[in-house]
């Protein structure tokens, strides 16, 4: 995707950019809808795959789900890492992430679909991994056009928009999911092309402006190479980390509720589904207001660091309720208390990455470290509670999840740029 007419070479010197406008004005909400286009089936996919592999194998599932997690994080880490690398570099007439997008859209959707038609695991894991490749083509590029184009006065504003979408995918995904949970083939068949649509309003409604004219270095392996070492950067390391362990704790029980619901509150497959779905719209609601409050207000108050540690403080002590009972209003309380903390995260997350990337030409690559914090949570969160569920049961893990949400919070404080 890159052209050998690009700008002039140049030595191993940072590349000038025009500082981004002041406000987001249209790009803010084509970047909702380009993230609800993407969450939106990744969402689903988690409950739809549980479904299709207790189709294959009832007593098999957890490890399955494990292998198949495990596999595409690893896939999705390196892809983000080297797409962003990539993207850096891309010089076109429709910006630097644009063609990423659009292409990894397509390519996304059609392995998804391919994954609906096979029975076999072996190829399941080989369609996700592929998946996740072309997945992160269109993440690493998006998540690097908010500071690319927004002034960081306002990527609270921003970092609302893309929140608000990611939201509203996970919750229309959660809704759609629970729908389809008993027939999780014709889910998977269609529900990934909603990705290639928003990278197609990202382009047109929002165009950015032609990349060709950017300097950039000569390409070389050495170069490349360099490329792949993170940055030594503390702030941006405990982004990472702090990023890391929140999501974690959050999806040691966000990842697994239909098992949840169904080994430890004792429900059917129907009943659980509908749980989801009805879970999924007050996640969207009560999200929606905390998304719609923090974003703004911390960027009038001129501070990130408050709400992240308030986000993670509320996640980690949703999950309290589900440790001490089985009732269905445990779970209830924990839907409403991770979604509050949840969307406080959520608004200002973005804009935290985005203040403490260190260098300007290097965006969509730092960007792509710290979405390591994306992708290892789901990583991790199946092989722990595989490991911790059958040993210690249920509460463990609820309780385990609290002490990671609670240290997740706490990474940020030691960040400088950040106030």
């Amino acid at each position: 995707m890159t052209s050998p007419s690009a700008g002039p070479v140049l030595p191993d010197v940072p590349v000038p950019e025009k500082e981004p406008p002041a406000r987001a004005g249209r790009l803010g909400p084509v970047l909702g809808i380009a993230h609800l286009s993407w969450m939106l089936p990744v969402a689903a996919s988690h409950t739809l795959l549980l479904a299709l592999l207790e189709q294959f194998d009832e007593g098999t599932k957890t490890g399955r789900y494990a292998v198949l997690a495990g596999a595409g994080a690893v896939a999705a880490m390196a892809a983000n890492i080297v797409i962003g690398v990539l993207s850096d570099r891309t010089r076109s007439r429709w910006g630097r992430r644009n063609p990423w997008i659009l292409c990894g859209g397509f390519t996304t959707a059609v392995l998804g679909c391919a994954v609906s038609f096979t029975q076999s695991f072996p190829v399941l894991v080989l369609l996700w991994i592929g998946f996740q490749i072309g997945l992160n083509a269109v993440v690493a590029p998006l998540n690097a056009v908010m500071p690319d184009r927004v002034a960081p006065a306002h990527l609270g504003k921003a970092s609302s928009w893309a929140g608000i979408g990611s939201l509203l995918g996970m919750g229309i995904g959660g809704v759609a999911a629970g729908l389809l949970v008993a027939a999780p083939a014709l889910g998977l068949r269609w529900i990934f092309w909603t990705i290639p649509v928003g990278g197609l309003v990202l382009m047109l409604a929002a165009p950015d402006r032609s990349s060709t004219r950017l300097p950039r270095e000569r390409f070389s392996g050495r170069l490349f190479a360099r490329s792949l070492v993170p940055p030594r950067d503390a702030d941006l390391l405990w982004a990472m980390a702090g990023r890391l362990l929140t999501l974690l704790g959050i999806n040691l029980v966000l990842v697994y509720q239909l098992y949840v619901l169904k080994d430890y509150l004792g429900m059917s497959t129907e009943r659980a589904g509908s749980t989801i779905a009805l879970a999924s719209v007050i996640h969207v609601a009560v999200s929606g207001v905390a998304i719609a409050v923090s974003g703004p207000l911390s960027d009038r108050l001129g501070r990130r660091k408050a709400f992240i540690v308030v986000s993670a403080s509320i996640g980690a002590a949703a999950v309290v309720p589900l440790s001490a009972t089985t009732s269905l209003w445990a779970y209830f309380t924990f839907v409403v208390a991770a979604a509050l903390g949840f969307g406080c995260f959520l608004a200002v997350d973005q804009a935290v990455m985005a203040q403490v990337l260190p260098q300007a030409e290097n965006r969509a690559r730092d960007l792509g470290f710290l979405n390591i914090a994306n992708t290892v949570p789901s990583l991790i969160a199946p092989i722990l509670a595989a490991a911790v569920v059958p040993a210690f049961g249920y509460p463990f893990l609820f309780l385990l999840a609290t002490v990671i949400a609670v240290a997740g919070g706490l990474c940020i404080l030691p960040i400088r740029r950040v106030a």
